[in-house]
């Protein structure tokens, strides 16, 4: 059955496109990829990451996509990964926030992309690391993650908070340990 793929331009309730979004996206022009780029070289420029980790662990999934832009920082791949999903659909790439948890440290590592349907296909972006992996079975983020979630953006997949993430990192891990004991069963750590 084929996925319908205009549900990935819907706003999610985290990541409403705003007036003050189409106003900043309306700079993005050229083919789908001429956009990512413009706005992967607008997220570098404009979005600081918070050096507070504490503060950082506190707002974790809290705020929403306008109010990121506002603040002008963001608490790592979590809100890159929401600001990006966020102005793909403004321009309209239809795009999936995806969570993930690392596969070999599962309980103190987690990771945040988006996939961007582009050219009749779904694409993986890492806008961290400003990656584009053609080959979804293929990619790294595949290859060392276990998905905790796909979705609009993080509330959209029940995270709305450190502790949420935690919670459905922990149920991710519990049932991976029960199909491969060797994955160690520990809880995710503050």
């Amino acid at each position: 059955m084929k996925e319908n793929i205009k549900i990935w331009l819907k706003e999610g309730k985290q990541s409403k496109t705003t007036k003050s979004i189409k106003k900043l996206t309306a700079k993005f022009s050229g083919n789908d990829f001429e956009k990512i780029e413009g706005i992967l070289n607008w997220m570098d420029k404009n979005l600081k990451r918070c050096k507070d980790y504490k503060k950082a662990i506190k707002i974790f999934a809290t705020r929403n996509v306008v109010k990121v832009l506002e603040d002008g920082f963001t608490t790592g791949c979590h809100d890159n990964a929401l600001v990006f999903a966020t102005l793909c659909r403004a321009v309209g790439i239809p795009a999936k926030y995806i969570m993930g948890i690392d596969k070999l440290n599962p309980k103190n590592k987690g990771h945040c992309v988006v996939e961007v349907y582009i050219n009749k296909d779904w694409i993986i972006v890492d806008q961290n690391r400003k990656t584009i992996s053609l080959d979804m079975k293929r990619s790294d983020f595949y290859e060392k993650n276990y998905i905790v979630g796909k979705g609009l953006d993080s509330w959209d997949i029940g995270i709305k908070s450190f502790k949420n993430w935690k919670e459905k990192s922990n149920k991710v891990i519990k049932i991976i340990s029960k199909i491969n004991p060797s994955i160690n069963s520990g809880q995710v750590e503050k």
